[in-house]
Parts: structure tokens; C-alpha cells; sequence
């Protein structure tokens, strides 16, 4: 057996991997000699002794336990295979432990750089690192609901050169690359992702947009199916977004105008707003699909939504949010029902009247 090991160690060529492979074959030498050898000698005065006895011996040895439970009470058999067994098997086993060190360490820190292919699925991608406050204050807001609370989070970004240990303890991955580029985005598994966030990089106000309208392209180029939600700041460039086949535009600053003559007139409604669009406190906006046969009219899905704890505030169809409709107002198949309340709600498959 050890020469057909040795023989195969030495046709193996040279290089990392076959060193490797190389240490693994002389470890299992090694421990077919002394297992082997252990039995030669010692077998004439102890028959009871076997394979297992003897391997376990060797393995002792060679970590240098020494239990003392076993071992060679042959003169010869401690010079020819004792003495081997010891000096060698520390070395040999000290170099598998440290390649496994060095393995384990590389891995962490190409996870670190943003290295590592993400090879999850139904996960959530954003694209560019703004600051560690912003991005900690999305993630935190995606752990607050049900449907996104366990979802695993990669981040895509070209300009970070480490991920935070603050997003490294909560398990979020980081790719590094541009998230314009089709290799990047494979590289973070946008095929099997179920949602993409792309964040706007407000300290690049002039070509953010430009960055942004980029990455939206190359996504739905890539996946139509995934749900992409983009951040504008400029009003004017929502239709350039819309017509990459975004799933939905938010432009803060064509809200500023209306919040800012809101709170003029109606004192409070800011904070009102707030609370509505956070997770994290309070009660929030939900729009959810209305079970099939459930409730026909918007009287009956109010029933079934404050039977849940929500409130029903509107009917969103084909684009459209239809907000306080009458009670007689019919329902169609591909409705979403707009509410307000402190969890999301689970609507009853039956209109309970």
C-alpha cells in the first residue's frame, strides 16, 4: 500500500491543489505504515489487538494526545515505527492544520471583499453603498416586516472596499464590483434574486441618475422578472426609469413640495407621513392582494380588514389608487387592497359577513 502511495504522490504535478492532495497521501502513508506497523510488532503478544486499535493508536500519536491507553512494548517496534510515527506525523498533521487555517481565513476575507458568488436564492439585492447609516437604516426596515425579515441581503457596490463588521454580524453579503456590469450582477445572483433595491448616491448629485438609469438597464436586460424599486432625484428623469421597465420609481423630491404645503396648512402631518413610511414604529401603509372569492365590494372587504386589526383606505387597479371608494364599489380580479395598520395584516379567504 505505501509504495503505491508514494507512487502516486510522485505522478501527481506540481502546484497548489497537488500539494495538497500530495500531504493528504503521505498522511494516509504514513498512517497505513504505523497502523500496519503497530500490528506487525505488537500482534504476536497481544492477539486481541485489531485495525481499529491500531489506527486509533497512530492517530493519538501523530496529534501527540498520547492517551497512553496503547502503545508499542517492542523494542524494535518503537525505533521502526514509534519513533517515525511521532516525528513525522506532528509535522505532517501541523501542515494540514495550518492549510486549513490559511483556507478558512482566505475564504473570510474574499467574503469580506466582495469576492464571493452569492448562491442564494429569493434574496434581496442593493445596489451602491452609500454610508453605513443609510444602508444599516434599509436594512433594519426590511427586518420589521414578515415578508422580508429572513430574506438574505447582498449589497453591490463598486467604491466599498470592505464590508462594515456592523453588516458582517448581522450575516449581510457584499459583491464587489460595478452594478451596471452583467458579470457583477451574476456575481450577486440577480437571476435567482427575488427584489432589487438601487439606492441614489447623494454625494454624486450630477450623475447619479445617469449611474442609476445604467444599473436599471442592465437588470431588466438581464431580469424582467425581478421586482426593481429605484431612487430618482431628479423629477424630471422618473420617465426614463419608467421606460426601463422599473417596477417603481421613487422620487423623493417631487414629494418635498407636497409635504413641505402640507405641513404648512395641516401642522403634524409630517410626522404623520413619517410614521406611515417606517417599519420600524408605529403604523405603516400595506397593499395587498385580495383573496380569490373573498369579498365583492369594498363594504365587504372593510369587514374582513378591521376583522385582521387593519383599516382599509383604498383600492389600487391597473396603476391607479382609488383612495376611500364607496361601499358599493366592485371589486375585480387583480385589485390590491391599500390599509393601514400596525403589522401586516392577513386578510380572511372568506368575507365574513
Amino acid at each position: 500500500m505505501i509504495p503505491l502511495l508514494f507512487r502516486l504522490m510522485s505522478g501527481v504535478k506540481a502546484g497548489a491543489g497537488s500539494r495538497r492532495l500530495q500531504i493528504a497521501l503521505l498522511f494516509l502513508a504514513l498512517l497505513a505504515y504505523s497502523a500496519s506497523g503497530f500490528l506487525y510488532f505488537e500482534l504476536p503478544s497481544r492477539p486481541t489487538l485489531g485495525w481499529d486499535d491500531a489506527i486509533w493508536w497512530s492517530l493519538v500519536t501523530m496529534t501527540t494526545v498520547g492517551y497512553g491507553d496503547l502503545f508499542p512494548t517492542d523494542l524494535w517496534g518503537r525505533i521502526l515505527v514509534g519513533y517515525p510515527t511521532m516525528l513525522l506525523g506532528v509535522g505532517i498533521l501541523g501542515y494540514i492544520l495550518s492549510l486549513l487555517a490559511t483556507a478558512m481565513v482566505e475564504t473570510r476575507m474574499m467574503e469580506v471583499r466582495g469576492m464571493k458568488p452569492c448562491l442564494e436564492s429569493n434574496h434581496i439585492l442593493i445596489c451602491n453603498f452609500i454610508s453605513l447609516g443609510k444602508t444599516q437604516s434599509l436594512i433594519d426596515q426590511l427586518r420589521k416586516d414578515p415578508l422580508t425579515e429572513h430574506s438574505h441581503i447582498v449589497i453591490v457596490d463598486d467604491r466599498c472596499e470592505e464590508l462594515p463588521a456592523e453588516l458582517q454580524r448581522e450575516g449581510i453579503q457584499f459583491v464587489k464590483g460595478d452594478p451596471s456590469r452583467e458579470a457583477t450582477l451574476r456575481q450577486a445572483g440577480l437571476n435567482q434574486a427575488q427584489s432589487v433595491i438601487i439606492q441614489s448616491d447623494i454625494a454624486n448629485l450630477e450623475n447619479a441618475d445617469n449611474r442609476n438609469l445604467k444599473i436599471a438597464l442592465t437588470i431588466e436586460s438581464l431580469n424582467k422578472d425581478v421586482y426593481t424599486v429605484v431612487e430618482c432625484l431628479e423629477p424630471t428623469n422618473e420617465i426614463y426609469f419608467q421606460r426601463t421597465g422599473c417596477d417603481s420609481v421613487v422620487c423623493i423630491a417631487s414629494l418635498t413640495e407636497q409635504i413641505m404645503v402640507q405641513e404648512l396648512l395641516d401642522p403634524g402631518i409630517g410626522t404623520v407621513l413619517s410614521e406611515l413610511t417606517s417599519n420600524v414604529h408605529g403604523n405603516q401603509f400595506y397593499m395587498m392582494d385580495i383573496p380569490t372569492g373573498s369579498a365583492k365590494t369594498v363594504e365587504q372587504l372593510d369587514r374582513q380588514a378591521r376583522q385582521s386589526g387593519a383599516i382599509l383606505i383604498g383600492i389600487r387597479r391597473e396603476q391607479t389608487n382609488h383612495l376611500v371608494p364607496p361601499a358599493d364599489y366592485p371589486l375585480q380580479t387583480d385589485d390590491k387592497a391599500i390599509l393601514i395598520a400596525a403589522t401586516r395584516p392577513v386578510l380572511q379567504t372568506t368575507d365574513g359577513a
